[in-house]
């Protein structure tokens, strides 16, 4: 029977008494690394996550998709991924832990909804790669955050909050998206405003109609801007997200298949694999079966 995926909470990871709260939380990423005996891999959290590594290599896993480790890579991930990683001995850097409710901004265009590295879609990245000049900015920072956290002066959140937004808002400049095809930035904001929506509805809704109506455009118009920007169909994108979520569900939870096709929406189990075996190659058991 597969094994339960764990949630890890800011204060499990700092081993704290019951009564403490945590909202951030940042290490040096070659300390991390060595005192998580007791974490398992893979795994998910309950709060948003940056790693940036200043030195190594190995492999980072999120959500079924492979990075390879390098120098100058700062990692995204939110508060519903999963992730493991192999890294090298000499691995170096920082990871950042934040609750959702500490980084609170006024500018809607940084709110984390609107950040892109933070997205589940298969037409973002999670993975930003800095320029050496960048990079240094970045580590700069990143030493600030750490300094901040551990002498605890007053004010020292407000501080961190400040220093997290600049890195996000660098990260934003050099971000480099998924998009296979140029777009308009109109296309591309209302492919994010759609992909947001899936996000919310996957398992309620499984038609265009549905998420187009909710965007006041029409299907044939969601469904040709999709295909022109991103190479996949409205449709395509819907299931990508339903896909992933049984991919999940399949490896880290013991839910029987047809459980996990009501779970997700579907009230034909039969035509669920038959959905998932097309977009996989392989049906709900077999995968289960090849990725244990």
């Amino acid at each position: 029977m597969p094994k339960s995926i764990p949630i890890y909470t800011i204060e499990q990871l700092n081993a704290c008494d019951k009564g403490i709260m945590m909202n951030v939380d940042i290490r040096r990423l070659e300390i991390h690394a060595k005192n998580i005996d007791s974490v398992r891999f893979p795994h998910r959290h309950d709060f948003y996550n940056l790693i940036y590594i200043t030195q190594g290599s190995g492999t980072h896993d999120i959500d079924f998709r492979r990075f390879e480790v390098r120098p100058n890579q700062l990692f995204f991930m939110n508060d519903g991924q999963i992730h493991d990683w192999t890294l090298s001995d000499d691995i170096k850097g920082y990871t950042l832990f934040f609750k959702r409710e500490f980084y609170n901004v006024a500018e809607t265009a940084f709110s984390i909804p609107n950040l892109p590295f933070f997205n589940t879609s298969a037409n973002e990245a999670q993975m930003v790669a800095f320029k050496p000049e960048e990079a240094r900015i970045i580590e700069n920072i990143f030493e600030d955050i750490f300094n901040e956290f551990q002498k605890k002066l007053p004010h020292h959140e407000t501080i961190i909050k400040s220093l997290l937004k600049t890195i996000l808002v660098h990260s934003l400049r050099a971000y480099q998206p998924k998009f296979v095809n140029a777009g308009s930035d109109l296309n591309i904001s209302k492919i994010r405003n759609f992909e947001k929506l899936i996000e919310i509805h996957y398992k309620e809704y499984k038609s265009v109609t549905d998420f187009a109506e909710k965007l006041n455009i029409t299907a044939n118009y969601l469904n040709a801007i999709c295909t022109k920007t991103v190479g996949r169909t409205a449709g395509e994108l819907i299931r990508d997200r339903v896909i992933l979520e049984a991919k999940r569900l399949l490896l880290h939870s013991t839910l029987s298949v047809c459980e996990m096709a009501y779970h997700l929406g579907y009230d034909d189990c039969s035509y669920f694999i038959r959905v998932f075996k097309k977009e996989v190659g392989h049906t709900p058991e077999q995968f289960r079966l090849l990725n244990r």
